[in-house]
C-alpha cells in the first residue's frame, strides 16, 4: 500500500515547472521577495548575530556554499539555511499560515540548496511550490494550528521540516523514491517547541532555521543513499501524526486537492512586525480610531474579548524584550493608539518607557469570554475618557489572501526592510530579477545580490 509520504513524493517529484500554474509561478515570485525583505531586516538582530557566531565557529567559509543573507560570507548549505532561516523570522516580518511561517523555512532551504547546486530559476520556482504545498497540508492533516500548536509543539518547525525537506529534495531533482527518503530522514528528528514564550527565549527565531537546515540534510542524505521510514507519517509507533497530533490528526487531508489546490495560495503576508494573532485587532483598532476620530490620549481602557488561547497566545503585558512585544496584542494595540501604525519601529526599540505607552499597555487586557471551541479573532473594545464604549471585530485581517497585500504594499514593504540594509540601487535589481526568474540560469545571481 502507497504510504501517505509516498504518495506526496511521486506527485511534486514528477511536478515540473512548466505546470505550474501562473498564479503559482507569481505567488513563489511573491514569497521569496518577502521573505528575502524579512530577512535582511533581520540581519543585525541578537539572533542572527548568535546564529552566524555559533556556525561560524563550526564551520570555515566556504567560496562553494551558500551565502549569508546581508552578510558576504558563504558557509555549508545547512548552516546557511539555519542562520538565513533564524534572520527570516527575527523581525517577525515573515508571512503566515501554512505551516505557521512557511517563507522563513522553504525560502532559506530553496536559496542554500539552490546556491550550492547552481540550479535556475525555474526550479527554485517549483521547489518554493512544492516546500510551500507540503508543509501547509502537513499542519491541516495535524488538525490545524491550535490542536497542533496547543500541544506545546511550534508547527513551523515541525511541519515545517517535511516543507523544508521536499522543497530542497525538488531543487536536487530527487526522483520519487529518494523524495520520500528525505521527508522520512527529516521526520525522524522533527522538533521545536513553545517553551520560549516563558522567558522570550531566541529559539522561536531559530525554529524556521533549524527546520530548513533539517530539511537540507534531508535531502542531502537522501541524494547520498541514505533511506528514511516511508511510514513516517503514520505507523503506529513512533509515526508523526500519532506521536506528535494524537486524535486531531486528520492524514486524509495531506491528498485532498492534491494537484489542484496549492498551499502556498492559503499563505498571507505580514503588514504588521508582530504576531499573527495581533493583526486583526490591530487592524479593529484603526478602524475605530479613523471612524470616531479619536487617539490613544482619549483612551481610557482597551478590551480585548476573545478565548483562553488568545490569552495565552498574544495576552502577555510584561514586556522586557522584543519578542515579548511582538507577541503581545497588548502591547501592540498601545503603540499603535499612538501613533497609528504597528511596523518594525513600533517594536524595536521597545517604547514602554514611554509613560503614555505604558499606561495604556497597564490598562489593556484580554478578557476570555469568547467559546474556546471557535477560532475567532478578537472584538476591540475601546473604553474612551468621556464615558463612551466604542466595539469592533475584523474577521479577516489585512494580509490574508481573502484580504490580500496588494503588489504595490509589498514592494513598499519590502523597499522599507532591504533599503536600509543593501540600498535603493540593490533593491532594484533585487525586485528586478526576480520579476525575471524564469530567465535566471543560475540562482547565485539572486544570492550574490544579497551580499553586502
Amino acid at each position: 500500500m502507497t504510504t501517505y509520504s509516498q504518495a506526496l513524493s511521486a506527485h511534486w517529484s514528477a511536478t515540473p515547472f512548466e505546470a505550474l500554474p501562473a498564479e503559482i509561478v507569481r505567488a513563489t515570485k511573491r514569497a521569496l521577495l518577502d521573505t528575502l525583505a524579512a530577512g535582511l531586516a533581520g540581519v543585525a538582530s541578537a539572533e542572527t548575530r548568535s546564529a552566524s557566531a555559533g556556525m561560524a565557529m563550526l564551520h570555515r567559509p566556504d567560496p562553494n556554499g551558500a551565502m549569508l543573507w546581508g552578510q558576504g560570507v558563504r558557509l555549508p548549505a545547512g548552516a546557511a539555511a539555519l542562520v538565513n532561516g533564524t534572520t527570516a523570522h527575527a523581525r517577525e516580518m515573515d508571512d503566515f499560515d501554512g505551516c505557521g511561517h512557511t517563507g522563513a523555512v522553504v525560502v532559506p532551504t530553496v536559496c542554500a540548496a539552490a546556491d550550492v547546486i547552481h540550479a535556475d530559476g525555474r526550479t527554485v520556482m517549483a521547489a518554493i511550490a512544492a516546500g510551500y504545498d507540503i508543509a501547509g497540508r502537513m499542519l491541516e492533516a495535524s488538525g490545524g494550528y491550535q490542536p497542533h500548536n496547543g500541544r506545546g509543539w511550534h508547527s513551523t518547525a515541525t511541519c515545517g521540516s517535511f516543507g523544508a525537506a521536499a522543497a530542497a529534495a525538488k531543487v536536487l531533482g530527487l526522483p520519487a523514491e529518494q523524495f520520500t527518503h528525505a521527508l522520512g530522514i527529516a521526520g525522524t528528528y522533527v522538533g521545536g517547541v513553545w517553551a520560549f514564550m516563558g522567558d522570550g527565549a531566541m529559539t522561536k527565531r531559530l525554529h524556521p532555521g533549524k527546520a530548513a537546515e533539517n530539511g537540507v540534510n534531508a535531502a542531502f542524505l537522501a541524494k547520498g543513499g541514505m533511506t528514511g521510514p516511508a511510514q513516517i507519517l503514520e505507523a503506529k509507533w513512533g509515526g508523526f501524526f500519532p506521536t506528535y497530533c494524537g486524535d486531531s490528526a486528520r492524514p486524509q487531508a495531506l491528498l485532498e486537492e492534491l494537484g489542484e489546490r496549492n498551499w502556498i495560495l492559503s499563505t498571507g503576508i505580514k503588514p504588521y512586525a508582530c504576531c499573527r494573532g495581533a493583526h486583526a485587532g490591530i487592524d479593529a483598532l484603526l478602524h475605530l480610531m479613523q471612524t470616531h476620530g479619536f487617539d490613544g490620549e482619549q483612551i481610557a481602557q482597551i478590551l480585548i474579548h476573545g478565548t483562553e488561547y488568545t490569552e495565552r497566545l498574544v495576552g502577555n503585558r510584561r514586556i522586557q524584550t522584543v519578542l515579548d512585544a511582538q507577541m503581545s496584542l497588548p502591547y501592540a494595540l498601545a503603540v499603535t493608539a499612538f501613533g497609528g501604525r504597528a511596523d518594525l519601529p513600533q517594536f524595536d526599540p521597545l517604547r514602554t518607557s514611554e509613560p503614555r505607552v505604558q499606561q495604556l499597555l497597564d490598562n489593556t487586557r484580554v478578557v476570555a469570554d469568547r467559546d474556546p471551541d471557535v477560532r475567532m479573532t478578537p472584538e476591540i473594545e475601546v473604553v474612551l475618557k468621556d464615558g463612551r464604549s466604542l466595539s469592533h471585530q475584523v474577521l479577516v485581517a489585512k494580509g490574508d489572501p481573502r484580504n490580500p497585500v496588494t503588489d504595490e504594499e509589498l514592494l513598499a514593504k519590502a523597499r522599507s526592510l532591504i533599503v536600509p540594509v543593501l540600498g535603493e540601487a540593490r533593491f532594484q535589481q533585487i525586485v528586478d530579477t526576480i520579476g525575471e526568474l524564469e530567465q535566471v540560469s543560475d540562482f547565485r545571481t539572486v544570492t550574490g545580490l544579497l551580499a553586502t
